[in-house]
């Protein structure tokens, strides 16, 4: 059965995308032709449709197909393993894209017209719309007569632009399938094979191999979607370097990049493909290999917040907290919140400025399930965060990390709900199983008859839900006993008013729950955590000191600290800690915006004990904050960890850079207070950090 690529576009809009509703003008519109193009083409489509016992239905609404699960999945299965003897203009754009990206040489329009079986004509229209998405990356497309089409621009842009198209557009199970030589599966996704086309396959399959050996060799894993790109990344840097093409960075953007962790992972990386293709890598592919492990996601990786403080994107990410919590009357206290949004944005961001792509496979069901949370999170985010525009990938991420607090919220929060019939059983019953499933926060469910009611008092109880009408009560909801949606709905919107607005009452007497104590390995942990807390604390306010630098020269001062430290049994070798310091500038401007303060911080082996001083110049200093912007700095805060530190020690490293953040009197009492004053608020917080540990 022949389909032309238009009806193939049609159907596929029908069939295999049956959520949305599908009117003439859409349609249309996305396919670029007219209403009454569209229509002719419906009376082939319906001809189709009714080849596998399906039928197309038109109304107000728009047009969907209806039949029998079986016939519905034979048609995706035909329209999946279609012959491409046309492309529909999507196609043919990524195809031109894909032919120009990888030319270095003018092609000429009537080539790319036998190239794609269409008109010069339409290649020109198509090509319009290619100009459009190069822009992204700064990319100009050249068209001459008599010269051809081309694109310009640097390596780097041509490499970054060629991975978004492949990696966008692929089918990822088409390319899992292509690496394992899984031929019977591999034939149905035409435009994915004329995309890895310009990727040798088995180059794919080596640097699938040497990436998942070297995978191994750490601790945390790469997510799916970030492997496929690095695997496309790759296989287009290797390619490239064989056809003498060579990426070219700025000196100080690979001098930063050689201070990140994911540098070296790149190095090991590197040498493992040099080693296989018998090719030389050189330094600026690493950092661009760096620029890419920056942007992946990781799955289980803990983020070293003390390491990689950012206290601009962390000054955000709490505006962004402190705002969404007055759109939704929440007071988000949960700690862990802003240091994982800090950990998920970190990335995240880095991702949306260098233009990667971003997957949001539970986007869909984020949207539907959570959907006026995602608004007012979109919202607040694009606002916070203008004038970059956050894509609703990364929203759907944001949403889970705010609705999993929402969620435990709820949880913390002990409800009792009174459910009344005419007799106390029967209604009563079914009406309670309804809502335990669809409120699993309530904790108490007592089922009375309308006889025992006037025996309690009501307001023991924080909901009160009936299925007969109650004379004289107005706190209650009268509901059916199978509990529609509707009434789900109405309950949810007044728990959760109900939950932001009262404080948790005392447990009734008979469901107060008993708790076993078992002595177990758990306990002995927990102290021992306790312990090492307290050393750790101790440590900071012993070693703690707000001291005046003497010296002209901030190295100098810097330096004759870092002596001091040694002198003072907390650091093995001043020098080494020294230059620890002024590397970690280097990696990232270190003052704090809208303050006179600077925050130098690093961790390493040759430092002995955990600690916090506070230093004040002799003259201020011009530093670039971390907002990009140029601030005078007065006092400079030094903050020091040891290498190797578990992660619950950096915690308490974490919260004392957090202050700054956190809580509005800290930086005014570090900018201002005398060393008495500072050390009395550190070991008040202190107390409220260990309390909150416990």
């Amino acid at each position: 059965m022949y389909i032309s690529a238009r009806e193939r576009a049609i159907l596929k809009r029908l069939v295999l995308d049956r959520e949305k509703s599908h009117t003439l003008s859409r349609i249309a519109d996305a396919l670029e032709v007219s209403t009454r193009t569209i229509q002719r083409d419906l009376r082939g489509i319906e001809d189709i449709l009714k080849s596998y016992q399906l039928s197309l239905v038109k109304n107000a609404q728009g047009m969907t197909v209806t039949g029998t699960k079986v016939a519905t999945e034979k048609l995706e299965s035909f329209l999946r393993t279609l012959d491409h003897e046309e492309y529909t203009p999507e196609e043919r754009q990524m195809v031109l894209l894909s032919v120009l990206l990888h030319r270095r040489e003018p092609v000429k329009l009537f080539a790319l017209a036998n190239e794609l079986n269409v008109t010069v004509a339409t290649v020109s229209h198509d090509l319009t719309k290619v100009e459009g998405w190069l822009e992204q990356f700064q990319l100009k497309l050249i068209r001459k007569r008599g010269y051809g089409v081309e694109i310009v621009g640097n390596e780097v842009t041509i490499r970054r632009a060629l991975s978004k198209l492949i990696s966008e557009n692929i089918n990822e199970d088409y390319f899992y399938h292509a690496i394992r030589e899984e031929e019977d599966s591999i034939s149905t996704d035409p435009i994915s094979k004329r995309l890895l086309h310009y990727v040798d396959l088995p180059t794919i399959k080596k640097i699938k191999d040497s990436i998942s050996s070297w995978r191994k060799s750490f601790h945390d894993e790469i997510a799916d979607s970030s492997y496929v790109g690095l695997i496309v990344h790759l296989a287009l840097a290797i390619e490239r370097l064989k056809q003498g093409e060579r990426i070219e960075l700025e000196q100080h953007y690979l001098q930063t990049f050689k201070n990140y962790k994911e540098f070296e992972m790149a190095e090991s990386l590197a040498k493992k493909l040099e080693n296989l293709f018998e090719i030389s890598i050189p330094e600026t592919e690493i950092g661009y290999i760096t620029m890419h492990l920056r942007g992946a996601k990781w799955l289980h990786m803990e983020e070293d917040v003390f390491e990689d403080l950012d206290l601009h994107l962390a000054g955000k990410v709490k505006e962004m907290v402190e705002r969404l919590g007055i759109e939704l009357d929440v007071s988000f206290t949960h700690s862990d919140l802003i240091q994982g949004l800090i950990a998920h944005l970190r990335p995240a961001l880095y991702r949306i400025h260098q233009k990667m792509k971003i997957q949001n496979p539970l986007l869909s069901k984020i949207k539907s399930d959570y959907q006026s949370l995602f608004e007012q999170v979109q919202k607040v985010v694009q606002e916070v965060f203008e004038p970059l525009y956050i894509p609703d990938e990364e929203i759907g991420f944001l949403v889970m990390h705010f609705g999993s607090v929402l969620e435990e919220l709820k949880r913390e929060t002990e409800l009792r709900a009174l459910v009344i019939c005419s007799s106390g059983i029967g209604s009563s019953k079914l009406l309670a199983s309804r809502l335990n499933k669809e409120f699993p926060e309530i904790t108490l469910l007592k089922n009375v008859s309308l006889f025992e009611l006037r025996h309690l008092n009501t307001d023991d109880y924080d909901l009160i839900i009936s299925t007969i009408p109650i004379q004289g009560m107005e706190r209650y909801f009268l509901v059916n006993p199978f509990l529609s949606k509707a009434e789900v709905v109405k309950i949810r919107e007044y728990l959760e008013n109900y939950v932001s607005t009262n404080k948790k009452k005392e447990p009734i007497e008979d469901t107060k729950r008993k708790t076993n104590v078992i002595r177990s390995k758990e306990d002995e942990w927990f102290f021992q955590k306790l312990k090492t807390m307290n050393e750790d604390i101790y440590q900071i306010l012993h070693t703690f000191e707000l001291k005046k630098w003497e010296e002209e020269s901030f190295e100098k001062n810097l330096y004759i600290t870092c002596q001091d430290y040694q002198k003072r049994n907390m650091v093995t070798s001043s020098t080494e800690v020294f230059h620890a310091l002024l590397d970690r500038e280097k990696i990232g401007s270190l003052a704090i915006p809208n303050t006179s303060l600077a925050l130098f911080h690093c961790k390493h082996p040759t430092i002995q004990v955990p600690s916090f001083s506070i230093y004040q110049l002799k003259h201020p200093v011009e530093k670039r904050a971390m907002d990009n912007e140029m601030v005078l700095v007065n006092r400079v805060l030094v903050l020091l960890a040891p290498e190797p530190f578990d992660s619950f020690r950096l915690t308490l490293m974490s919260y004392i850079s957090g202050l700054l953040v956190e809580e509005e009197d800290a930086i005014e009492t570090f900018e201002t207070k005398n060393e008495q004053e500072i050390y009395q608020y550190l070991g008040a917080a202190f107390k409220l950090y260990v309390q909150k540990q416990l």
